[in-house]
């Protein structure tokens, strides 16, 4: 998944790039979608954590593999030097009622130049069969382990891409606001500058609204700081360089459902690192089954074939089945010592499963106050964006009528713009709210 990434991806990832070179950059729209999808790909500690699962395939094939009969081939190629022959002369024994022993020159090996001796050997191990089978089954969970870990990375990473685009949104929102302020800030000023001139003020009140207007374009420049901090934030995420040059696209915001606390509770149980964590159980028990079976002596069955083409008097191929019996007599300090070990990360395991299910319980408790909090926020917000968008509406009318002057509906557009920004804030709070209970449940 991590490496597979779309043609789109990559044409947006390559006109990103190439943005960063043109004279006169353009700005790129990057949809949340496609965020999540690059940050995904080119993230390295996602990279890191495949890795690691490949590792163990691999690690669980070489296991797997003692398994497997042992074949061995050898064969040997000698070139001698020395041509005599091994040669008992006529009597050379003695003599048995006058007759020499042997009766005449006996060549009991006759030397060759050239020797080959070969053979295949074969071992298929029994005893062992078992401790190899639970080796794997360990190895297995341990790969389901760090899938486990991998998938909980990337729905952190996705979740986390999707709060900073909110974080940019309600940034952006803010950014509108300020602007609003420095706006009815400067009327406010022209008016009463404008009074000045008629000398229907004092000076002390221009002074006063110019000081207001200059707090203004400060607040608007805290927020402006903030925003790109949060881009910033954003790119870092991506691995992007500082130097890219794109904007967020503008698309629906999802309308995310609070579900009761039991829900979640409930469904903490397809949390990925508590998942994890049960295999880890399930590696570590496996690995104490491995450890006893070590006590077992090594049986297993041998068999094979030699050549040999030194004494002509020998069949040149033999073969051989037989069975072959080993027991490391001392080992039992060592296979004590092992049996410990994995106890021990039995006891590890479970210890950290029940930490990790309290740890998740109680995240899913705080998460789940934070988001009745964020919910009953947005609909305050979301009443009082209704009440000024309909005080703007009559006092629209108003100017329309010539009932109310451009100042008055400008300070009334302020509060609506304000209602609106606070109800679009609380929104997506508390959609991020929903977003770390989703994370807590394994979505």
């Amino acid at each position: 998944m991590i490496k597979n990434t779309t043609y789109n991806l990559c044409f947006l990832c390559v006109a990103l790039l190439f943005s960063c070179i043109v004279e006169a950059q353009t700005q790129e729209v990057l949809s949340l979608d496609d965020a999540k999808q690059m940050a995904l790909s080119q993230n390295k500690l996602l990279e890191i954590q495949q890795e690691k699962v490949n590792e163990l395939n691999f690690k669980k094939d070489e296991v797997a593999a003692n398994s497997l009969p042992m074949l061995y081939l050898s064969g040997n190629y000698f070139h001698n030097f020395n041509n005599e022959n091994l040669v008992i002369s006529q009597g050379g024994l003695g003599t048995i009622a006058d007759i020499p022993i042997p009766t005449e020159n006996l060549t009991v090996y006759e030397s060759k130049q050239d020797i080959l001796i070969g053979g295949l050997f074969a071992y298929q191990p029994i005893t062992q069969l078992l401790r190899v089978n639970n080796g794997v089954k360990t190895i297995e969970a341990q790969v389901e382990v760090e899938r486990f870990k991998l998938k909980a990375a990337e729905s952190k990473i996705e979740n986390s891409i999707e709060k900073l685009y909110y974080a940019v949104r309600i940034q952006e929102k803010k950014l509108e606001t300020a602007q609003t302020n420095i706006d009815w800030a400067e009327a406010k000023l022209y008016d009463q500058e404008s009074a000045l001139l008629a000398k229907k003020t004092q000076e002390v009140n221009v002074i006063g609204l110019k000081a207001d207007l200059a707090d203004k374009k400060h607040e608007y420049l805290l927020e402006q700081i903030a925003l790109e901090n949060y881009m910033v934030d954003l790119k870092t995420t991506l691995m992007l360089p500082d130097s890219i040059n794109f904007k967020l696209g503008d698309q629906p915001i999802k309308t995310y459902q609070l579900n009761s606390k039991n829900y979640y509770l409930t469904q903490a149980k397809n949390n990925n690192e508590l998942l994890g964590a049960k295999k880890q159980i399930e590696a570590a028990n496996y690995g104490t089954k491995a450890s006893k079976n070590a006590y077992l002596p090594d049986l297993g069955i041998v068999g094979g074939v030699t050549y040999q083409g030194i004494i002509s008097e020998l069949p040149d191929t033999n073969y051989f089945l037989g069975l072959n019996l080993t027991w490391n007599i001392l080992g039992f300090v060592k296979d004590r010592a092992q049996l410990g070990e994995s106890i021990s990360k039995q006891n590890q395991a479970k210890a950290y499963a029940e930490h990790t299910i309290s740890t998740i319980n109680g995240n899913i408790e705080k998460g789940y106050r934070n988001a009745v909090q964020a919910q009953k926020l947005m609909e305050v917000a979301n009443e009082a964006y209704t009440f000024r968008l309909e005080e703007y509406r009559i006092k629209k009318d108003g100017l329309e009528s010539g009932l109310l002057t451009k100042k008055e509906l400008l300070e009334t557009k302020f509060s609506l713009d304000k209602a609106k920004q606070d109800a679009f804030s609380a929104r997506l709070n508390f959609n991020i709210a929903i977003l770390d209970l989703n994370t807590l449940i394994g979505l």
